[in-house]
């Protein structure tokens, strides 16, 4: 018994070292503008936390105008009160990020695929993204878009900044008729090549339908732009859509492949409760931020790739609270997490997706909830998997999913559900 004791309080101490020395080390604090200083922590007292930047100068902030990220840092690694990250609103800081206009750039250079001449793209420079464009369109207001869209993330998960790196997400958006048929040729082509028949099938039979998709990229592109390795594709018949920040289709294919790239370590976009969690955020952010939806998810099914449908929910994103709720409070919907992680796009139906829609809403607008959503996306980081519904629901602090489950019903029927 002594021999146990003993060495329980030498790993404790141990931990409390390893706790200081990560929450002493050198990092990028955020604020819910976007300002960004590189310190390390000095002291933390109520409501304030004191930074020591590499020039040994200390700046004082309140710990509310951290970013929601830096705050579970300082829970997890300062020894702060859990309090300062599950009090208040998580709020949009989307909208709140100041975006420096001159931070995003035209540049002279063009960018090419392959030797088609056809495929020759305009390119916009942001911080984190590269917008390629062809056609009456461009690329300055998209870029606004993702980089929102990606602060959004940098101020709510911990290990999303470090894990993106400093390679660019590339933006196609193509409106020239032309280009993006040639483009749809040269793709299938390289799926063909890279042996994989199937998605290549599937890719020609939804090119002209799809709104927007996300394809792979040669590894030559990746290496000459630093890029990512997979891009988001606009189709893009209505430039409309594309002349402002944060326009109703962009911010939801944007937003999905953002967290979908964070998550990127689970095997594919097939992966159990994938579909759900990345489907259900992406409608989230779309009407949340636009106050609408105007996507549709296409289905490819038949031996040939060759029956595709459209699915949808129950008419615009205003609707689909005050629809689903009386059908939840009927009993007509079953809200029941393990059956929706098992959906895919084939299992679609507009009560099904406006489920979906609810559980990411549930996650994401409490400040509690958020930081729980944030773990269960470390956890799906750090062992390349969906939890299981058992383990999601104690992620959110429920020793059952039954009683996850009734806090989310209670949530659709008498809470914030909007």
């Amino acid at each position: 018994m002594r021999n146990f004791m003993h060495t329980r309080g030498l790993l404790a101490v141990l931990g409390l070292a390893m706790s200081i020395a990560q929450a002493a080390e050198l990092r990028t604090w955020m604020s819910r503008k976007g300002g960004t200083i590189e310190a390390e922590l000095g002291s933390l007292t109520a409501g304030e936390v004191v930074l020591i930047t590499k020039e040994a100068k200390e700046i004082k902030i309140k710990v509310e105008d951290l970013s929601l990220a830096d705050r579970q840092h300082l829970v997890e690694f300062g020894g702060a009160d859990p309090s300062i990250i599950t009090s208040g609103e998580p709020g949009f800081p989307e909208k709140d990020v100041r975006i420096d206009a001159a931070t995003i750039k035209k540049l002279t250079d063009k960018m090419d695929f392959g030797d088609d001449s056809q495929l020759e793209f305009d390119l916009v420079e942001s911080a984190h993204f590269l917008v390629a464009s062809a056609g009456k369109i461009r690329g300055q207001d998209t870029a606004e878009t993702a980089e929102r869209l990606w602060h959004g993330m940098a101020f709510q998960h911990m290990n999303f900044r470090k894990d993106w790196g400093d390679k660019r997400m590339l933006i196609l958006l193509v409106e020239d008729r032309k280009v993006y048929k040639a483009l749809g040729d040269w793709y299938t082509g390289f799926l063909a090549k890279a042996g994989d028949a199937d998605a290549a099938r599937r890719t020609k039979a939804i090119w002209d339908k799809a709104g927007s998709n996300q394809i792979g990229l040669p590894a030559a592109t990746i290496s000459k732009y630093n890029l990512q390795p997979s891009a988001v594709l606009f189709n893009i018949t209505d430039i409309s859509n594309f002349t402002k920040p944060l326009s109703s289709f962009p911010t939801h294919s944007i937003a999905s492949a953002v967290l979908g790239k964070q998550m990127s370590g689970v095997s594919s976009f097939g992966a159990e409760g994938f579909f759900a969690i990345v489907t259900g955020h992406a409608y989230f952010k779309e009407i949340s931020l636009t106050k609408k939806t105007e996507t549709h998810l296409l289905d490819v099914t038949g031996t040939g790739a060759d029956e595709i449908s459209s699915k949808q929910g129950f008419q615009d994103g205003t609707s689909w609270a005050k629809t689903l709720r009386p059908l939840v409070r009927k009993g007509k919907v079953k809200v029941e997490l393990e059956p929706m992680l098992k959906w895919t796009n084939a299992d679609l139906n507009p009560e099904r997706l406006v489920l979906i829609y609810s559980f990411a809403c549930y996650m994401e607008t409490d400040a509690k909830r958020l930081c729980s959503f944030a773990k269960m996306i470390r956890r799906i980081e750090s062992s390349n998997q969906i939890p299981p519904a058992d383990e999601i629901a104690k992620i959110f602090d429920f020793p059952t999913v039954a009683e996850l489950e009734a806090d989310w019903k209670k949530f659709i029927v008498e809470g914030d559900f909007k």
